[in-house]
């Protein structure tokens, strides 16, 4: 599934869940804070140069870009990978130094997470992406 695909799919499940739960709007949230989506994308581990190349889109729920935020991305075992803002276009992106061993493991089998604590117009969200080990350069 491309990328934009699954984030229309995911703000249409965000919109649904909202209006299920019975708020009619993002506005109508009682903190006024929008609910946001992230966007975890496979991160690629490579041996050759002991790097990785992490990715995250974060976006409000109706689709649209927040710029400035902070993104958290750390291995299942809480081992900080990195921390990065998002760009004008909602990107965070990142090339950290892999884990210890145990992690970089943990991280190949388990996948890899991000979080978004929030902010003062947006309220936090998480995701979590598969990961892989290559023994070249990504």
């Amino acid at each position: 599934m491309t990328g934009r695909l699954r984030r229309a799919l995911t703000v249409l499940c965000a919109a649904a869940a909202l209006s299920v739960a019975g708020a009619g709007s993002a506005g109508a949230h009682p903190t006024g804070q929008k609910p946001t989506v992230l966007d975890l994308y496979l991160s690629k581990q490579s041996l050759l140069h002991f790097h990785q190349a992490l990715h995250a889109h974060l976006a409000d729920d109706r689709g649209n870009p927040v710029s400035g935020a902070y993104i958290r991305m750390y291995t299942p075992g809480h081992a900080k990978l990195c921390q990065t803002v998002t760009d004008a276009h909602g990107d965070a992106n990142c090339d950290a130094p892999l884990a210890a061993p145990t992690e970089v493991v943990n991280e190949t089998l388990n996948g890899y997470y991000a979080r978004f604590d929030g902010d003062d117009h947006h309220l936090p969200a998480e995701a979590h992406a598969p990961s892989t080990l290559v023994a070249g350069d990504i």
